[in-house]
């Protein structure tokens, strides 16, 4: 009865190991190209202010 014990405890044991194979990138190049599209729409925004302000300075508001 107690082989039958550490039998089973070994083998469930086996049972429950991780193997080590690192997880897959499944949207890797969906995020870097939302990543890139923020980046380009921060950028956009900065022109438009500095646009908006020099429209200001000129017409003198």
């Amino acid at each position: 009865m107690k082989i039958i014990m550490i039998a089973l405890a070994l083998l469930l044991n086996a049972c429950n190991k991780v193997p080590s194979v690192p997880p897959p990138r499944i949207a890797e190049p969906q995020r870097e190209a939302l990543q890139k599209a923020k980046d380009v729409e921060q950028t956009l925004q900065k022109d438009s202010e500095a646009e908006r302000k020099n429209m200001d300075e000129a017409t003198g508001k």
